[in-house]
């Protein structure tokens, strides 16, 4: 149950006892078991919060500005500063409040210490006439702001440090960077979020929102993939195999994602507060249905074949091994199944001497049967009593046999029918996966 689930249970529970559906000691218990954490702030609460910082900061810019070109040079340093120092007193008392202090102000005092560092940046910046670029400018910007999200547990500001850093690193992917100008400092950046990560010894653990999580993964993806084209592009034959090594390396990388580590509370939570897993195994389950096809085999096999000479593939690889040994302890087999998706093209290219369309042929055969695997095997670990995805599993088979169709010969006569009879299969599945679930749901109520 998520947090607005348990406040509307906590509103309702006085009016239950009052018309005796509830004894005391009943509500008393549900109260215990269904107490909201006032440290983690509402989606209500960071909007409010973050609109008001932006009000006041945006004001206090416009005054500044209308009598800006009369001001010396002393006195805009001060409008520099002012600002950023009356902000870290009001986030001073905020942590000196410790508890007392409302997670609304808390949002409120990280996010306009935040703009102000910004401006002071910019205004400084303007004062001396340091020039530079904006994405030096965001890049530093971010950094400074970075403290807070760790000391003020601001979602606001670690949504703020996820999309800068995502924007950076997009911006810095080309040929000819130097290694600390450009998206290999992503990892190291996204690192910098750790002691935010619920868990933490001086932190109240507890779960991150479920719009952090998917702006966290969002920046992964983005951050992570111009990681992938910068390093796929440091080859001095990149012109020819930039594009298939890129989706090689990102491949890996969702397969990566979908493995992240999970405390078991994390992975009896539902799959919609796992945008990780989410993204990541559409990805792989698209990847693995366009290399079905024949015409797209001999891209994806360069690609691996390419990407097999990159540093960054190897450690790409070495962390899904981590990440696929602690799935494979904690009992994880549905997305243990949908990462293998990543390993195909490497092992066509590596498992068979190369002869012309031999590749592609075994790459679109196997694709086929391990996709038929993997969807068969996330149906049966649900009727086996483990934690599947049966709906999945059906839609891929369904997916997979269009697919093969689409791309075989037969007369669009026999493909109608065959499509007909897969849509039918698939809504009567749905239709006995929907009575299961509502039988289960009985079970338990019982």
């Amino acid at each position: 149950m998520n947090s607005s689930h348990q406040r509307w249970l906590l509103e309702q529970l006085p009016q239950w006892e009052r018309e005796g559906l509830l004894t005391t000691e009943a509500a008393r218990i549900l109260r215990e078991r269904n107490a909201v954490d006032a440290s983690q702030p509402g989606t209500a609460q960071i909007i409010m919060g973050a609109l008001g910082a932006l009000l006041i900061g945006t004001g206090l810019i416009a005054v500044i500005g209308f009598n800006w070109d009369d001001f010396s040079r002393p006195v805009r340093l001060l409008f520099a500063f002012l600002p950023l120092l009356l902000t870290q007193l009001f986030s001073l008392r905020v942590l000196l409040r410790g508890a007392a202090s409302a997670a609304w102000v808390r949002e409120t005092a990280a996010l306009l210490q935040a703009l102000a560092t910004g401006a002071c940046i910019a205004l400084v910046s303007q004062i001396y006439n340091l020039g530079g670029e904006w994405p030096d400018f965001l890049f530093a910007w971010c950094l400074l702001s970075l403290p807070l999200a760790w000391l003020l547990h601001s979602h606001a500001v670690a949504i703020f440090y996820l999309i800068a850093i995502a924007v950076w690193s997009v911006d810095q992917t080309g040929y000819g960077r130097p290694w600390h100008d450009s998206p290999l400092l992503y990892p190291l950046l996204l690192l910098g979020l750790l002691p935010y990560w619920p868990g933490w010894k001086w932190r109240n653990p507890g779960p991150l929102s479920v719009s952090v999580r998917w702006v966290m993964t969002t920046s992964a993806i983005f951050g992570l993939c111009s990681v992938a084209a910068y390093v796929s592009t440091r080859n001095e034959d990149y012109h020819a195999y930039h594009y298939e090594s890129f989706f090689c390396l990102w491949t890996l990388t969702a397969a990566a994602l979908v493995l992240v580590p999970l405390n078991q509370n994390g992975i009896d939570e539902p799959t919609r507060r796992k945008p990780q897993v989410v993204l990541g195994s559409l990805w792989l389950l698209g990847y693995g249905l366009a290399a079905t096809f024949h015409d797209m085999n001999d891209d994806l096999l360069r690609g691996a074949a390419h990407a097999l000479h990159l540093p960054w593939c190897w450690g790409l690889l070495s962390v899904l091994g981590i990440f696929a040994l602690l799935a494979f302890l904690h009992k994880r087999w549905a997305v243990l199944a949908i990462a293998s998706i990543a390993l195909l093209p490497l092992l066509a290219f590596r498992l068979v001497p190369h002869k012309d369309g031999d590749h592609g042929t075994l790459l679109s055969w196997l694709t086929t049967l391990h996709l038929s695997v993997i969807g068969i095997t996330l149906i049966v670990l649900e009727f086996a009593g483990k934690k599947g995805a049966p709906r999945l599993g059906a839609t891929l088979l369904s997916m997979l046999i269009i697919a093969r169709m689409a791309d075989s010969h037969f007369s669009l006569l026999a493909k109608g029918i065959a499509f007909i009879a897969v849509g039918v299969a698939f809504l009567a599945f749905n239709i006995l996966m929907s009575r299961l679930l509502k039988q289960k749901q009985a079970a338990t109520a019982v």
